[in-house]
């Protein structure tokens, strides 16, 4: 991976500052953070995400966090809001992946990015990243947000490189992208579109060895 890349698959989406100022004045909160975290009970390190986003009519902006084959992940903590757009859920696990999305009107931006831990000895270990799909400028005629919101959860923008040939993304995170989608149309959003309910993996370890 080039040094850019491994920027980016670290940082996350970056977006210009007069973009980010306009997210702001809209209230909507998503960041890109993942972090090493140590678990006393589980004795291990693992990896920790927010779950966040939402949108208004003009703009959406998500961060949600799967699997690394892009399987649904349940959420560690739940978090639930006066304000809407905001934190939505915490996600603690050994390995994640990060998707985020920006939308401007029916212009999307997207970046899937893996986040995993080696074995460090003991030791506070580095976290490695890698980008599994990143695009921006895609396009989706259709409104989820308003006249065509009974789409939601069935649409993603397509992508196309500077060819003009459309970039398909893995296939097994087509359905992790139009959960996205539909996140970055959820105006006043309150709740996750990627994180699900569940036993979170340690919770299932300690009812195994109990």
């Amino acid at each position: 991976m080039d040094k850019r890349l491994a920027q980016i698959a670290s940082r996350g989406l970056t977006l210009p500052e007069p973009t980010r100022l306009e997210i702001r004045k809209t209230g909507i909160f998503s960041r890109a953070t993942v972090e090493p975290v140590y678990q006393d009970q589980a004795k291990r390190w693992a990896l920790r995400g927010e779950e966040a986003g939402g949108a208004v009519a003009s703009l959406g902006h998500y961060t949600g966090f799967c699997g690394p084959t892009g399987e649904a992940l349940p959420w560690t903590q739940r978090v639930q809001n006066f304000m809407p757009n905001g934190i939505h859920a915490i996600v603690i696990e050994p390995e994640l992946c990060r998707v985020q999305m920006f939308r401007y009107e029916h212009t999307y931006d997207v970046l899937i990015t893996r986040h995993w831990l080696p074995e460090a000895g003991g030791r506070r270990p580095q976290m490695q990243s890698e980008v599994l799909f990143f695009h921006r400028a895609g396009t989706l005629n259709t409104e989820l947000w308003g006249k065509d919101s009974d789409f939601r959860g069935g649409a993603a923008p397509r992508f196309f490189k500077r060819n003009g040939d459309e970039q398909l993304p893995p296939e097994a995170f087509i359905d992790v992208l139009m959960r996205v989608t539909e996140g970055v149309c959820c105006i006043g959003c309150k709740h996750t579109h990627l994180l699900e309910l569940g036993e979170t993996r340690v919770r299932q370890e300690a009812l195994a060895t109990a």
